[in-house]
């Protein structure tokens, strides 16, 4: 499954393993998820952790998903957000043909779908990946009936 995650993601990961943001993390560096982001939103990305997050284990954390992120080349210019600066994280998911965008951001979550992403709070996506990998509450049920 291919991803683009937000900032925010990553910041609210931080002080808490098993926050949605910290999961999705994980699930990137064990390989289970790949995230894309654009030069631009990389960038961000490494200046806002280093700016944010004091925690020593979880900066290396982050470190580890910046070595797994796959770069996307900068394509079309779009404007398809009320806020400016966030057409960068959809330009990133065009052009890794992303299945999900994953953010906290009111306007990116506005749009709800962009081309064939969905765009979609960490919440949501958690949800959706852990039943298409069959590790919902399906199974959960399942485990506890037996």
């Amino acid at each position: 499954m291919r991803v683009v995650i937000d900032t925010n993601i990553l910041i609210d990961g931080s002080g808490d393993n098993y926050n949605y943001g910290n999961r999705i993390i994980e699930a990137v560096i064990d390989g289970r998820l790949e995230a894309f982001a654009n030069r631009s939103t990389l960038k961000e990305n490494k200046l806002i952790v280093g700016r944010k997050i004091e925690d020593e284990e979880y900066r290396a954390k982050l470190e580890e998903y910046f070595d797994k992120v796959q770069p996307v080349a900068h394509g079309e210019r779009l404007d398809v957000v009320e806020d400016k600066e966030d057409n960068k994280l959809v330009e990133s998911a065009v052009g890794a043909r992303a299945d999900y965008l994953i953010t906290s951001d009111k306007h990116l979550l506005k749009l709800g779908q962009y081309n064939q992403t969905k765009i979609v709070p960490p919440s949501s996506f958690w949800q959706e990946f852990e039943e298409e990998i069959g590790e919902g509450w399906g199974k959960w049920v399942d485990n506890f009936m037996r």
